[in-house]
């Protein structure tokens, strides 16, 4: 017990709870002569000499780092690594309020619309750290804590996995809480992902509305077997008056084959919101019933009773009296036989009617989705389908939501570039019916991409993609859809330089032909690499005896390249990928006078004489195949990088390279 002392800066008032790996205190500290409360987490002391524990305390406070959003628990200090503490602590965010697990306890169960507002805060949670890379593993009420004023915050990160870095479980081992663990994590699988989460979250939700857990079992073996093999039963079968919709989303999360559930956490969020929506403007038949009048109810009911008297009387008279012998009638003259084509056409129309003026069934509406030719078409049919089936937790449904996500955030990356680059609309405006917050964000994220600023830009589109399930305008989740579309192609930069340079590299040691296009941003971008961009990396070893002549960096015409290529995209939007690139290896404060040429003339000379000293070194050897090809690889880069100038100078050194090249074999 560490109540009343001094742990470092800390002042420590209370235990707040206490588990495997430690205990939890409420403590203070001075900041700015201000006192601010903590939760303070110290390892417990038996696990101070256990390297897997600590790995994983310290763990805790490295992901914590990597996590700032406002249903995540905030870190506030860790010990520094000039002034060690014997025992270690992690200072995080003091939460007023209490955890799910104890709200549980104290009312049984919670009401759907409370435990879909929950849902919703958590969804925005997982999502943000599983687009790090980070799995929490250990979902569960317990790590749920809710504020005085309902809002949710996701503690306990003692187990996630990054899964940007080897974790510290073992394959083939289990952690986290039996009651809330996944089946991959049942079986030990050693890659989990995000879906993982999903399950788990599932399971929380079960036992949110319930008031128990979907499985219960004596041992922990026996319920990862029900994890594994064991169907759920639906939250409906213990609470009847949850939202189908609701009930069906959970029975999707509690899926056994990951593949089959949902997409990720900001897909849960965005079904949450729809059900609230249908709930909202549902109209109940059932109200609709009690306020008809009940003999409009009853009347039909007693006119069936009527008319089957009246047939069944008929039928007793028919018994008592004498049976009459009938005479015999052919069968081609019967009247029955007469009538059976007429019954047969009659049939028909009626199955044609029938079929003709029912409504398609969900797979042809669905189809009528991706057939459609324009946006605004897609989006009408693929708001008619899910008014129908939004309820389905399939793959067509799944599939329609997707689209209808994309042809939305496409219509609204045309409408923002048409507003920023005419001079005809106030950017500073939004559209009618379109969230401000969201379009001054995006408006924002523009200004700090075509700057250059690409962090600011990055920042803005995380933004607006945490809020997507709140944004309720005409364009709805499209935002969501332009923000993950930005970030990805703002990851993509770094991979595409990185594949260039492969093929290049490629290039060079098959000697393949290359022919330069100025109107493909992909031709320009491989001709400033070649040039020396990103610092003029060799594409080729350093081994002197491999590589014995350097690429040219000319970082000036680099960089023109680089701004050729934002000027040839800016306005793109398909080749929105090359102009971030453009503008960050351009640079921010890329000038076009300071690049006059008079150096250019000299550098090119250099190469020149440079290659030729080389070539008069080697040119009589027989095994010198990688020099020749070397020397055979530098001229083809003067040749390609220069060959535009107009300079007499320049086009002299080209023109010898160029003969030079035709003599080296």
């Amino acid at each position: 017990m560490l109540d009343g002392q001094k742990l470092g800066p800390f002042q420590i008032e209370k235990e707040l709870g206490s588990g495997a790996m430690g205990t939890v205190y409420r403590a203070r500290f001075e900041h700015d002569g201000k006192p601010i409360t903590v939760a303070l987490k110290v390892v417990a002391l038996g696990l101070l000499g256990n390297k897997s524990a600590m790995d994983r305390f310290h763990r805790e406070a490295a992901i914590l780092k990597q996590l700032k959003h406002p249903h995540i628990v905030r870190l506030i200090a860790t010990p520094s690594p000039n002034k060690p503490s014997k025992t270690p602590f992690i200072a995080m965010e003091y939460i007023e309020g209490e955890s799910l697990d104890h709200v549980l306890a104290r009312r049984g169960k919670l009401g759907w619309e409370e435990v879909v507002d929950y849902a919703k805060q958590l969804c925005s949670a997982l999502q943000y750290a599983h687009e790090k890379g980070i799995i929490h593993r250990d979902l569960k009420p317990s790590n749920l804590m809710v504020t005085t004023d309902g809002k949710l915050k996701l503690t306990d990160f003692g187990i996630a996995k990054d899964t940007d870095v080897t974790a510290l479980t073992g394959a083939n081992s289990t952690i986290g809480t039996a009651a809330y663990m996944s089946p991959e994590q049942c079986r030990g699988e050693k890659d989990l992902s995000n879906k993982s989460d999903l399950y788990s979250l599932g399971i929380v939700l079960f036992e949110l509305l319930t008031g128990r857990k979907p499985f219960v079992a004596e041992n922990t073996v026996d319920m990862f077997m029900k994890h594994v093999q064991e169907p759920p039963p639906r939250p409906s079968k213990f609470v009847s008056d949850i939202p189908v919709w609701l009930d069906n989303l959970i029975m999707f999360l509690l899926e056994k084959d990951k593949a089959t559930r949902p997409m990720d956490a900001a897909t849960v969020g965005r079904m949450l919101s729809d059900i609230e929506f249908k709930m909202q403007n549902q109209q109940s038949a059932g109200v609709e019933l009690a306020n008809a009048k009940k003999k409009d109810r009853l009347s039909g009911l007693q006119k069936i009773d009527d008319e089957d008297l009246d047939a069944a009387r008929s039928l007793k008279a028919g018994k008592a009296g004498k049976k009459k012998k009938k005479k015999s009638v052919p069968l081609l003259e019967r009247q029955w036989v007469r009538a059976v084509p007429a019954v047969v056409v009659g049939i028909g129309l009626i199955v044609g009617a029938v079929w003709f003026f029912s409504p398609p069934g969900q797979q042809a509406m669905a189809d009528a989705v991706a057939k459609s030719a324009d946006n605004e078409s897609k989006i009408a049919a693929a708001e008619a389908y899910l008014a129908k089936y939004a309820s389905q937790a399939d793959e067509i449904t799944a599939t329609v939501k997707k689209t209808l996500r994309e042809t939305r955030g496409k219509k609204i990356e045309a409408l923002l570039d048409k507003r920023y680059f005419s001079s005809l609309f106030d950017k500073s405006k939004p559209p009618d019916n379109t969230d401000e917050p969201t379009y001054l964000a995006a408006m924002s994220a523009l200004d700090a991409e075509q700057s250059g600023d690409l962090a600011i830009a990055q920042k803005q589109w995380v933004g607006i993609k945490g809020r997507e399930t709140e944004i309720r305008d005409v364009h709805g989740e499209g935002w969501g859809w332009l923000a993950d579309e930005r970030l990805k192609l703002h990851r993509d930069v770094d991979d595409r330089i990185k594949k260039m340079r492969e093929e290049l590299k490629d290039m060079e040691i098959n000697e393949k032909p290359w022919k330069f296009d100025p109107t493909e941003p992909e031709s320009i971008a491989k001709l400033a690499i070649r040039l020396g961009s990103s610092g003029g990396v060799p594409l080729l070893s350093d081994d002197p005896d491999r590589n014995r002549l350097k690429h040219v960096v000319d970082l000036p015409k680099a960089r023109r390249l680089f701004a050729e290529i934002v000027k040839l995209t800016e306005k793109k939007a398909d080749q929105r990928g090359w102009f971030l690139l453009g503008i960050r290896e351009r640079g921010a404060k890329f000038d076009p006078k300071a690049d006059d040429g008079k150096a250019r003339i000299e550098l090119v000379r250099k190469q020149l004489d440079a290659i030729r000293t080389e070539w008069d070194r080697v040119k009589e050897s027989s095994d010198a195949g990688a020099e020749k090809r070397d020397i055979r690889n530098r001229l083809r880069e003067l040749i390609d990088g220069y060959g535009d100038e107009s300079d007499a100078a320049i086009k002299k050194s080209i023109d010898e390279s160029k003969a030079l090249l035709s003599e080296v074999k």
